[in-house]
């Protein structure tokens, strides 16, 4: 019975997703980035505004092998918003005309897909508008599904009984294609590295709170079950930081 209860709650999680969003990495010339970000932001504030069907945005990715990279992220309500052939629409020919020309590699063949989970998602009441995200890449044992989201799912829980608006905003997304096995990403926002270290500094209060809702060592055992059900090499940080310019407003 346990285990139907968990496996539901990983199906309640899949089933109550909301956004989609397709995600490249971006190798711009060398010399060239100044100019990618002004003619990439032209494009996306003239085609790409609150009323179009997907929004983008820009981030240059600061950690990691890609670190000097772009990371170009296209965002809409369902898969159905990306119906439109990008290629034959006026901001695809911009994008080929005046953005194409300062990239090395558009790396189209990697493209992934994403939906976010909002079942493992928290957000505070007012957006606070930080620039920085840490990533979490996850890489998970289809075998060990239920373990990963049990945890994923009841941190949030706990987050939302906590109500510390303090607290960094958490969006988690599940890969839909493009991925080399289950693979999960978490975000949380920071203002920079030092909004980082400080927000860390409150984990213990919101780990209590988790065993308060789930039982005296829940915390540490549920993530201990999440740890082992990932990959080898199956957790990844990255940081990423906004470039406001050449992404929707």
């Amino acid at each position: 019975m346990k285990k139907l209860i968990t496996l539901l709650a990983f199906f309640f999680v899949l089933s109550t997703y909301g956004q989609t969003a397709m995600s490249r990495t971006i190798d711009v010339k060398e010399g060239q980035m100044d100019k990618f970000i002004q003619m990439a932001g032209k494009k996306t504030k003239m085609y790409n505004g609150s009323d179009a069907d997907t929004q983008f945005y820009t981030w240059r990715i600061l950690t990691g092998p890609n670190a000097g990279k772009i990371w170009r992220v296209e965002v809409g309500e369902s898969l159905a918003s990306f119906d439109t052939d990008p290629y034959s629409s006026s901001g695809g020919k911009y994008w080929q005309k005046n953005v194409a020309p300062t990239i090395a590699n558009n790396n189209v063949t990697r493209t992934v897909t994403w939906q976010r989970a909002e079942g493992a998602s928290w957000s505070p009441d007012s957006p606070t508008n930080d620039l920085m995200r840490r990533a979490i890449f996850y890489t998970y044992k289809e075998s060990h599904e239920q373990d990963f989201w049990r945890y994923r799912t009841r941190i949030v829980e706990a987050r939302k009984a906590f109500n510390d608006q303090s607290r960094p905003a958490t969006s988690t997304w599940w890969c839909g294609s493009g991925c080399d096995g289950p693979t999960v990403v978490v975000f949380f926002s920071h203002s920079d590295y030092e909004d980082q270290l400080n927000d860390s500094q409150g984990n213990q209060a919101l780990w209590d709170k988790y065993d308060e809702i789930y039982g005296d060592g829940a915390h540490e055992q549920d993530v201990n079950r999440m740890v082992q059900s990932l990959t080898e090499n199956g957790q990844r940080i990255r940081h990423l930081m906004l470039i406001p310019d050449a992404s929707s407003d």
